[in-house]
């Protein structure tokens, strides 16, 4: 929940009327029709997002289990539980593939398709970020 943030999606839209907690339901019948269909393509981004986060959870436990050794050979902190011999947490791998990005982003082989899209939508200056991932970096 906390390494990829599935269900940390917030159900807002700006046409929504501020309620609070415990306020009953919305009665969406009594809307109009263009705020009810605004409502289903919010309830549809919602479960892409959520769906889309299973996704990416579901490919750093293969990382863990399936590629142990590479996904230690590539974490770049240190750990006072760490076992190579165990399989890493995902929180372990993301941050190992979040400081293999760059290397994958300024790799001269052929040119992947991934590589060409991040690169185009990249922000400036985030080489000088720190490793984000709550662990001090390995000297």
């Amino acid at each position: 929940m906390h390494v990829i943030g599935s269900y940390a999606y917030h159900f807002w839209m700006a046409a929504m009327k501020l309620r609070r907690r415990g306020q009953g339901d919305q009665h969406l019948h009594r809307e109009g029709q263009t705020h009810r269909d605004a409502i289903r393509r919010k309830l549809n981004a919602y479960h892409l997002h959520v769906q889309l986060g299973c996704i990416a959870q579901e490919l750093l436990q293969h990382l863990a289990l399936n590629h142990t050794a590479e996904a230690w050979r590539q974490f770049r902190s240190w750990l006072r539980t760490m076992n190579p011999a165990l399989p890493p947490s995902e929180l372990a791998v993301a941050c190992a593939r979040r400081a293999t990005l760059p290397e994958f982003l300024q790799a001269t082989a052929h040119p992947h398709k991934l590589r060409i899209t991040l690169h185009r939508y990249r922000k400036p200056d985030n080489a000088a970020q720190a490793n984000g991932c709550g662990f001090e970096t390995a000297a």
